[in-house]
C-alpha cells in the first residue's frame, strides 16, 4: 500500500494547523497529491485544512481564513485516528523522491509547498476540479449555482497585499495590489466592446471605501459566498474574468478555463492551453481588437 499526504504546513497537529499560507497556496500541494494518487493507485490521507491565524483577525477581514468550513471528507480519504497513527508510525518520503523512482511501498509520500505552481498539473484540471467539488463543505455548494455566464467577474485582491506604486506593479512586483484604477479601466473597456452596461460582480477582501471607485459604476455588485473556496468556484462561472495577481485568482483561472483579463507581468503563469477557445489577455489599458468578437460572444446573452 502506498499513501499520499498533502502537508499544508509544517506546524500540523493532525486536527488543526498553526498559521500557514492562504488557500490559494496550499491548494497546490493538495492538487498534486490527488493527481499523483489517481495515476499511481495510492490511498489519500485527508489533509489538515483548519488553521489558526491571527493576521486576518487583526486586519478585521471578513474571511478569517481558518478554512475549517471549506471542505468535508466525502471521498473516503483516511482521517481520524487512523490518519494520526499513519503519520506517526509510517516512514515518509518526499514527492521528489517518489517521482525519482524511490521505493514507495508502505510509505507516505508527502506533498508540500507550491512547487512549480500549476506546471505539474497543467493538464489535470478536470481531476482537480472534481476532487474539490466532490469534497466541498455543504455550505459552499451554492457557489456552483451562481449564474454569471454573461457577466464580468472581478477579483480585487487587497487585504494583506502591499500597496505598491503603479510602476512597481507594472514591473511585476508580486504580492502587491493592482491599483483600483486599472479595474475601473477594464470595466469601461469591456463595456465599450459589448456596447452594453454589462453586469459586474466584484469579489474582494478590500474595504468598501477602497472599492468605491469601482462599486460606484453603474450595474456593479460586491458579492461573496462566504468562504475562500466558494468565492473561487463562483469566479469560475464568469463570462469574462478580470483577475488579480494572486494565487487565489490563478485558481479561479485554472478551474474555470474562462477568458481572462490580466495586468501585464502579474499573470505569474499562463494557464490556458493553446488549443482552448478562451484566452488569457494581458493589457494595461486597451484590449486588442482581435479579442473583441470573443469577448462579445462571452458577455452578450
Amino acid at each position: 500500500m502506498k499513501y499520499v499526504y498533502p502537508e499544508l504546513s509544517k506546524r500540523d497537529f493532525f486536527l488543526f494547523r498553526l498559521g500557514g499560507s492562504g488557500l490559494g497556496n496550499i491548494l497546490f500541494a493538495y492538487a498534486r497529491a490527488i493527481v499523483y494518487a489517481q495515476k499511481n493507485n495510492c490511498s489519500v490521507i485527508w489533509p489538515t485544512w483548519p488553521s489558526l491565524k491571527v493576521g486576518p483577525i487583526l486586519r478585521r477581514e471578513k474571511d478569517k481564513r481558518f478554512y475549517a468550513d471549506c471542505f468535508r471528507n466525502n471521498s473516503s480519504c483516511i482521517c481520524g485516528m487512523k490518519k494520526a497513527l499513519l503519520l506517526m508510525l509510517k516512514k515518509r518520503i518526499s514527492e521528489q523522491e517518489a517521482i525519482s523512482g524511490n521505493d514507495c511501498d508502505n510509505k507516505i509520500i508527502t506533498f508540500s509547498g507550491m512547487a512549480e505552481t500549476f506546471t505539474p498539473i497543467l493538464e489535470d484540471y478536470e481531476t482537480v476540479y472534481r476532487a474539490i467539488v466532490d469534497n466541498l463543505h455543504p455550505k459552499n455548494k451554492k457557489a456552483l449555482d451562481f449564474d454569471a455566464e454573461h457577466s464580468i467577474c472581478m477579483h480585487v485582491r487587497l487585504g494583506d497585499f502591499t500597496r505598491a506604486s503603479w510602476e512597481e506593479v507594472r514591473q511585476g512586483k508580486h504580492n502587491s495590489s493592482i491599483p483600483i484604477e486599472w479595474y475601473v479601466q477594464m470595466a469601461k473597456e469591456l463595456r465599450a466592446i459589448t456596447g452594453e452596461t454589462t453586469k459586474i460582480y466584484i469579489f474582494s477582501d478590500g474595504t468598501d471605501e477602497e472599492l468605491k471607485p469601482l462599486t460606484s459604476l453603474e450595474n456593479t455588485e460586491r458579492i461573496t459566498f462566504g468562504t475562500s473556496i466558494a468565492d473561487i468556484l463562483a469566479l469560475t462561472k464568469a463570462g469574462v474574468f478580470v483577475a488579480s495577481g494572486s494565487s487565489f485568482s490563478m485558481w479561479a483561472r485554472y478551474l474555470g478555463r474562462k477568458t481572462t483579463i490580466l495586468l501585464p507581468r502579474q499573470e505569474k503563469q499562463h494557464i490556458l492551453l493553446d488549443w482552448e477557445e478562451n484566452k488569457e489577455i494581458s493589457t494595461l489599458e486597451h484590449i486588442a481588437e482581435e479579442y473583441h468578437d470573443l469577448i462579445r460572444s462571452r458577455l452578450r446573452p
